[in-house]
C-alpha cells in the first residue's frame, strides 16, 4: 500500500510538473505569437503609407506636367502625422560664356509623413524616400535627367502650412500657383556646358546624394553635396505648388 501511495504521489508531481511546462509554453508562445502580430501589424500599416505617399507624389508630377491647376485628394492618416518642412536645392549654369550663372537657393521645401513606429516618408521635389532608423531606401527618383545633348531639371516646390495629424482621412487640396523657368531666363538659348545642383541643404540630404551617385549615373561628384552635368542645353524651370488641409 505504501509503494501505492508513493507512486501515486509521484505521479501526481510528475502530472503537475509536465502540466506547468505546458502552461509556460503556451504563456510564451502566445507573448511571443502578439508580438510578432504586432510587427507585422506596424509593417503594413509602414507600407501602406508608402503607398499612399507614392500615390500622391505621383499625382503631384501629374499635376506638374499637366494644365491642371487645382486638384484634391484623400487620404487615411491612420493617426500619422503630416507637415511641411524646409528643403533648398541650388542650381549653377554655365552658358558657355566661361562665367557660371549663380542662382539663389530654390526653395522646394518637402512633405514628410511620420509613422507610429517613426519610419518617415519624405517627398522631395518629385523623389519619395523612405527613412528609418536603421537607414532609408529611395522609393521614387526624381524627374532629373542629363546627358551629353541635354539636361532637364524639372524641380517641384511644395507650400503651406500643412501639420496635422489624424486617425481618419483629410483631404488635402494641392493648386498651381506659378510656373517660372529658372533657365534660360529669355528662354531663347538654352545652350550651357554644364549644370551644376547643390543638394547639401535638402531634407535629408544622405537620401539625395544616393539617388545621384547610384541612380543618375551621367552627375558627377564634384564635392559633397555638389554634382555636375557636361551637356550642351539645359532648362531649369519650377512648378509651385500650395497644399492646404480641406477638412
Amino acid at each position: 500500500m505504501r509503494e501505492m501511495a508513493t507512486r501515486g504521489v509521484s505521479d501526481l508531481v510528475a502530472f503537475t510538473l509536465v502540466f506547468s511546462v505546458i502552461i509556460s509554453m503556451i504563456g510564451l508562445m502566445t507573448i511571443g505569437g502578439v508580438g510578432a502580430l504586432d510587427d507585422v501589424r506596424e509593417g503594413t500599416e509602414t507600407n501602406v503609407a508608402e503607398a499612399t505617399m507614392l500615390g500622391y507624389a505621383e499625382t503631384l508630377s501629374d499635376q506638374r506636367a499637366s494644365d491642371a491647376p487645382r486638384r484634391s485628394t484623400t487620404i487615411k492618416l491612420q493617426g500619422h502625422g503630416l507637415k511641411r518642412t524646409n528643403s533648398n536645392i541650388s542650381v549653377t549654369v554655365d552658358n558657355g560664356s566661361g562665367q557660371p550663372i549663380d542662382e539663389e537657393p530654390l526653395s522646394t521645401s518637402a512633405f514628410v509623413r511620420t509613422t507610429d513606429t517613426g519610419t518617415e516618408l519624405v517627398y522631395s521635389s518629385g523623389a519619395l524616400f523612405r527613412v528609418e532608423e536603421n537607414g532609408f531606401v529611395v522609393v521614387r527618383l526624381p524627374p532629373i535627367r542629363c546627358d551629353s545633348n541635354s539636361a532637364d531639371l524639372p524641380l517641384t516646390a511644395v507650400q503651406g502650412s500643412v501639420n496635422v495629424s489624424a486617425e481618419n482621412r483629410v483631404t488635402l487640396r494641392s493648386e498651381v500657383t506659378n510656373r517660372s523657368l529658372v533657365y534660360p531666363v529669355d528662354a531663347s538659348d538654352a545652350s550651357a556646358d554644364y549644370v551644376e545642383v547643390d543638394v547639401g541643404n535638402t531634407t535629408y540630404s544622405e537620401a539625395w546624394e544616393r539617388v545621384f551617385e547610384e541612380r543618375l549615373p551621367n552627375w558627377k561628384e564634384q564635392s559633397s553635396g555638389v554634382y555636375r552635368c557636361d551637356t550642351g542645353r539645359a532648362v531649369v524651370h519650377q512648378t509651385t505648388i500650395d497644399i492646404t488641409v480641406v477638412n
